[in-house]
């Protein structure tokens, strides 16, 4: 297992304040579809009325099941105008594909990441006006 600071294997949904910015941790690593479903959903149910939020989705040892895409495609369809920015850890192989589609149709600013440094400076960065 890859040891990540943002991620302590306990709390599967935080959110922090990181210079000026809410930002969501969802830690996704290792779950089975049904509770991946059950985090989307709470992320989502979260978000909703939200602005200007944005998060990190720890992703790794874990598979995009038709069910779970689909959970995923309502959590950006309805979150959309509130989360502006979203970073993916542990997307690799076939998941690259599905993140790309997602990003393409859908508008959003989602990006892969090797790391979380580069994951939260992609989230903490200041929008240029």
């Amino acid at each position: 297992m890859i040891a990540l600071p943002l991620f302590d294997g306990k709390n599967r949904f935080r959110v922090i304040q990181l210079n000026y910015t809410e930002l969501v941790l969802v830690d996704y690593s290792y779950l089975k579809e049904r509770e991946m479903i059950d985090l989307t959903d709470y992320h989502r149910l979260w978000a909703k009325g939200k602005n200007n939020t944005s998060f990190i989705a720890n992703y790794i040892g874990t598979y995009g099941t038709p069910a779970y895409m689909k959970a995923a495609y309502q959590f950006t369809e309805e979150t959309k105008s509130s989360v502006i920015r979203g970073a993916f850890l542990g997307i690799n192989g076939p998941k690259v594909a599905l993140l790309k589609g997602i990003v393409y149709f859908m508008n959003v600013n989602f990006k892969a990441f090797d790391s979380e440094e580069e994951a939260l400076t992609f989230v903490t960065e200041k929008t240029k006006d």
